[in-house]
């Protein structure tokens, strides 16, 4: 059995996320606020001793990644298995809008997160197994070790149902906020 120790980290604050807009795999920077967040996310931590420190490869993750790096004095390791749920069309769309015209669609997602996805982008479960697969393969990389690991709402969101042991219909509401931490331990059953 492998268990590694995992801080995950979502980005700072964008403005599309001030604006209320989906931004999935969109590759929007943080903006000052964010840029604020990511250094007090980083002084948080500094001081603990890590192994490792992964980033989704969106530019949002890695400019939070680059402000940890310089606390913890760890190269970035990005990999596009940790990015946001792909929204489809409603990427870069405001939120309230696609409510309003297609609540029901929305409400589905969420609901029926292996069956259901967003128009011409991933389902809530699709992310929540590209989530696990790469953190199988952490856990095994770095075995009874500590890594910080930056991504996405959303994503961590999935992670955070899966080491709670609740149900992926529940991923809307354990989303952390921007520069959010959560210490959780990943254990990678070997068969």
């Amino acid at each position: 059995m492998h268990n590694t120790s995992i801080y995950l980290v979502r980005h700072g604050e964008t403005d599309w996320n001030l604006e209320r807009r989906y931004q999935g795999q969109k590759d929007i920077p943080l903006n000052a606020t964010g840029i604020r967040q990511a250094q007090m996310a980083a002084q948080n931590l500094n001081g603990n001793s890590f192994t490792a420190l992964y980033s989704s490869d969106l530019v949002r993750a890695v400019q939070t990644a680059q402000e940890i790096s310089k606390k913890v004095n760890l190269p970035i390791v990005t990999n596009p298995a940790l990015r946001e749920i792909n929204q489809g069309v409603w990427e870069g769309q405001y939120i309230k809008d696609v409510l309003d015209s297609m609540g029901d669609k929305v409400r589905a997602v969420y609901e029926n997160p292996y069956t259901h996805r967003k128009p011409g982008g991933e389902s809530i479960g699709e992310v929540a197994e590209r989530m696990y697969a790469f953190l199988n393969q952490l856990a095994e990389k770095h075995n009874q070790e500590t890594i910080i690991v930056v991504s996405h709402g959303l994503a961590i969101a999935t992670v955070l149902c899966k080491v709670q042991n609740l149900p992926l219909e529940m991923a809307i509401r354990n989303i952390p906020v921007n520069a959010g931490i959560e210490i959780i331990n990943w254990t990678k059953i070997i068969p």
